[in-house]
């Protein structure tokens, strides 16, 4: 990177902090929350070790359940609202649970494929997830999320580019625990939480943990005894053991079963391309929110399975040596019955209508780390080794549900989904075998002749292996298959300084990489190769006054190499093709949090990003044309605000306030679409009474409501030239009534 590219980013990032508005401390951890002065400390584990947020030399943000709690974060789809700026998360097309997650500028549009990768690594309790389907299924109990922006393939590995998002959840207390919730809300929503810790017996402690949640559609469907849209049901059953064998060896063995099973995402008809003398009469443009759809058609549920074991021994040495080892065994199946209500279908008389899209993804996954953690002398180290082995398949049928009549103004429903004639069945249907094997390590060298200097370096070995083949194209079998093989090393350097116990900046360089693989939307199986991104970031981290301010900022830029660009058949909307692009792309970016406590019981916080993406010229595989690749769902600015108060304690109990607002500016949603999606800002709020005595328990009420102003925008618009424009609208204003009591 330039110098004078760097220098303008730190500048930049100087004037944001001076600019900027505080608002809530979302990192305020429930033990520390009685205490009403001073910005609470957050543990997390970004570097494999605990150690304090602010002692950790980059770019992070650290979620505690309170402040999930707060934001109102109970899922994965819940930051579709923006809640994390950093994080960009969007539907694929209609499809309920099958989410694209993404970090600066670095965002997938199709994830749902067996044989493609992320660009941000998820992990719960250090088990990485292969796959994004599922990821709707709510959170169980967590103790906090940490958000890593930036690469992160030292440590992390593979699929990292944009960043990593680490779920760690509560291990049993040992003590006999009851916290159970319960709540109500609009379109008919229902919920219950219970989380139970028994009793220690013999070093052996148990947790079990349970929820239920089910909501109407925010859409109604027309045709009677068929589902709504975008109604939600599920439920997941979790239980944890703890075998604490002596003072410094334990085993934690954790399983957990889930079930979703939601319906599809009401698809709005934004434009057309097609004449009027072929729309049917009972369609309309959409300029806003309907409650009814156009026309009644089946609504299929979307059935979610996800099953895991972990076993997680730690042996503790003392400072000079702990020893972790993570087993993991997960499995997955992802049913989805996607309905585009003619969005997205050529009309006309006798024509087929109410394309009824079938996507599933079965996957099984075992993951073995192996960590050596410890202290010798002025130095800090973390070595392991990583195995990883995911079998996974996916197939595709594009279905119908119906016919236009020949007038034109209803349909004909068949007694059954069925495929358009002469389609045979499936579509297509793909299986692949990865194997990734890793060896890693870290070492920070902080030199007692030189107080507050601290030299970081890692480095990570990756070879991996994915084999995959196409098993069906239109129901036949071809003789297509493909082969990717990768060894490289990613390194890692850091350079933080402790400028007071309370102020430290530093600089860093890393490397991380996107695995390759093949395109099952491919009329020909065209494989790919990896992507490659390497950046440069600066920070600095304060607490000043006391802890009575925070102010964390960080400035990157970044190289994308190799990057991996699809392009639709014009002439089949099913048939994309991948290629790694020769030009490299340029991300760069500014990243700032800023938290305030100016009297006792007041928090304000704010969270600001901003993302200079600029387009990166491709020449179409399909029309040779050169077309400017744009970064998906990455707005240049998008910030969070919140004021959190606790009110003094009234004799009765607890009173508690927040409001936040999540905004962002507009961006383009895909490749398919030539405008951008409108600019969103987003009000939600939580009034809480708490800790109300009775009869020796501690209830809680509250009052929640999100997009207080009912505010709509395009979170997902997909265009088929000569066809129509398919539009998905964030949720609409929700509130709701929530009890919770803890004994």
């Amino acid at each position: 990177m330039k110098y004078k590219q760097f220098a303008t980013l730190a500048y930049l990032s100087a004037a944001s902090a001076a600019m900027a508005f505080a608002m809530p401390a979302w990192a305020q951890d429930d033990k520390e929350k009685e205490s009403s002065s001073g910005i609470a400390e957050i543990v997390v584990t970004a570097q494999k070790r605990e150690e304090n947020v602010q002692d950790t030399p980059i770019s992070i943000v650290a979620l505690t359940s309170d402040a999930l709690d707060q934001k109102g974060v109970n899922s994965i789809n819940d930051l579709f609202t923006g809640a994390i700026p950093s994080v960009r998360t969007a539907p694929f097309v209609g499809r309920a649970s099958a989410v694209s997650i993404g970090m600066r500028g670095l965002v997938p549009v199709d994830a749902t494929q067996v044989t493609r990768d992320p660009t941000v690594g998820i992990y719960i309790d250090g088990v990485y997830l292969g796959r994004v389907s599922g990821l709707g299924m709510e959170l169980s109990d967590v103790e906090r999320i940490e958000v890593l922006r930036g690469p992160q393939g030292t440590l992390f590995g593979r699929n990292t580019i944009g960043g990593a998002i680490s779920i760690v959840t509560k291990k049993p207390s040992g003590e006999m625990e009851v916290d159970v919730r319960a709540g109500i809300s609009n379109y008919r929503g229902r919920s219950m939480a219970a989380h139970v810790n028994l009793p220690e017996a013999a070093g052996l402690s148990f947790k079990v943990d349970g929820l239920i949640e089910s909501r109407g559609g925010l859409v109604q469907n027309p045709l009677a005894g068929s589902k709504d849209y975008t109604e939600i049901e599920k439920y997941g059953f979790k239980i944890t053991g703890l075998w604490q064998i002596a003072d410094n060896f334990s085993l934690l063995y954790a399983w957990d079963l889930s079930r979703d099973n939601p319906t599809s995402n009401y698809q709005y008809i934004t434009a057309t391309d097609q004449s009027a003398a072929v729309r049917p009469s009972f369609i309309t443009l959409d300029t806003g929110r309907v409650r009814t759809a156009r026309i009644g058609v089946p609504v299929l549920e979307n059935p979610q399975r996800a099953e895991g074991h972990s076993v997680t021994a730690e042996w503790d040495l003392g400072n000079a040596l702990t020893i972790r080892s993570i087993s993991a065994w997960r499995k997955l199946a992802s049913v989805q019955w996607d309905q585009d209500v003619g969005a997205l279908t050529t009309w006309g008389p006798n024509r087929r209508f109410s394309r009824l899209s079938y996507a599933r993804v079965d996957q099984d996954q075992f993951s073995q780390e192996l960590q050596l953690i410890g202290d010798a002398g002025d130095f800090k180290y973390v070595f392991g080794g990583y195995y990883f082995k995911e079998n996974g398949a996916d197939t595709a049928t594009v279905f119908s549900a119906g016919t236009l009549n020949a007038t034109n103004n209803g349909i004909t429903l068949f007694p059954a989904p069925t495929a358009d004639a002469g389609t045979r069945v499936p579509d297509r249907a793909a299986e692949v075998s990865i194997k990734s094997k890793a060896l890693f390590g870290q070492a920070t060298w902080s030199p007692s002749s030189i107080a507050g200097l601290h030299l970081t370096g890692g480095l990570r070995y990756t070879d991996d292996e994915k084999n995959g083949r196409l098993t069906f194209i239109a129901g036949a079998v071809p003789n297509l298959s493909f082969n990717f093989a990768s060894s490289r090393v990613d390194p890692m350097a850091n350079l933080a300084y402790d400028f007071s116990e309370d102020i430290t900046a530093y600089v860093k360089w890393s490397r991380a990489y996107r695995a390759g693989g093949a395109n099952t939307r491919s009329s020909i199986l065209r494989p790919f190769g990896e992507e490659e991104l390497t950046a440069w970031e600066i920070g600095m981290k304060a607490d000043l006054f006391d802890r009575r301010a925070r102010i964390n900022i960080a400035a990157y830029d970044s190289k994308l190499t190799g990057q991996q660009v699809d392009f639709i058949n014009p002439a089949f909307i099913s048939n994309t093709e991948t290629v790694n692009a020769p030009e490299k792309r340029k991300v760069r970016g500014v990243e700032l949090d800023v938290t305030l406590a100016p009297v006792d019981g007041l928090l304000l916080s704010a969270n600001y990003v901003y993302t200079d993406a600029p387009t990166t010229p491709v020449r179409n595989i399909f029309s040779g044309a050169i077309e400017q690749i744009r970064a998906n769902f990455t707005p240049k600015h998008a910030a969070t605000f919140a004021v959190d108060y606790r009110f003094p304690r009234f004799s009765f109990g607890q009173l508690r306030a927040n409001m936040n607002l999540d905004t962002a500016g507009n961006y383009y949603a895909n490749g398919t679409v030539n405008f951008k999606a409108e600019k969103a800002m987003l009000l939600g709020g939580r009034v809480t009474l708490g800790d109300i005595s009775f009869l020796d328990n501690d209830l809680e009420f509250a009052l929640w409501g999100k997009n207080l102003t009912n505010t709509r925008y395009n979170l997902f618009d997909f265009r088929v030239a000569g066809r129509n424009t398919a539009t998905q609208y964030n949720d609409p204003r929700t509130y709701g009534f929530e009890m919770r009591a803890r004994f």
